[in-house]
């Protein structure tokens, strides 16, 4: 029993760290994006001159924002949610966040999945104006959809994983 409870701290520091790196990733990707956007915009139009690879590097940085901050909206349950029932029982409740966690662990592997044979699919190839691997647009997908799956399954097993500091700024 001690072994088990051992090995779920340290999955939970490992995802908790992992959480934490998506986090300051996506706000440096949308902070990089909107910097980068600004300056080729000013360019273009003002000095008539743009960055020739700037829009290849803001669609990887959005792409990449976009993946990383998915599980990161699943786990402090931002996404949009529609409440039919003005006070469900907590069995009914118990009930719909399993169906919850199902939906959000099918998501997942499709993403790992298909991520990965994405992944394999453009490292063929390389981006023109940046001369980079395709594929360094899709590699954040596996990562997002491994921690999807962790929150999916930690959902269905009822475990709440956002940490104290994620609450407070939740509210």
């Amino acid at each position: 029993m001690q072994l088990l409870l051992a090995i779920g701290r340290i999955t939970r520091l490992v995802f908790d760290r992992l959480f934490t790196f998506a986090l300051v990733t996506a706000q440096l990707c949308l902070g990089a994006m909107v910097i980068l956007t600004f300056i080729n915009v000013f360019m273009r139009y003002v000095l008539n001159s743009g960055i020739f690879w700037a829009e290849e590097v803001a669609l990887v940085l959005a792409v990449w924002f976009i993946f990383i901050s998915l599980p990161l909206g699943v786990r402090l349950d931002l996404h949009i949610s529609i409440n039919l029932l003005r006070a469900p029982s907590a069995r009914l409740n118990r009930v719909l966040d399993v169906l919850k966690g199902v939906v959000v662990l099918a998501v997942g592997y499709v993403l790992l999945h298909h991520g990965v044979v994405l992944i394999q699919f453009t490292s063929r190839s390389i981006m023109p104006a940046t001369e980079l691997p395709s594929s360094l647009l899709y590699l954040v997908v596996p990562l997002s959809a491994v921690l999807l799956l962790y929150e999916a399954i930690t959902d269905i097993l009822g475990i709440d994983t956002t940490t104290a500091g994620e609450r407070a700024n939740d509210g």
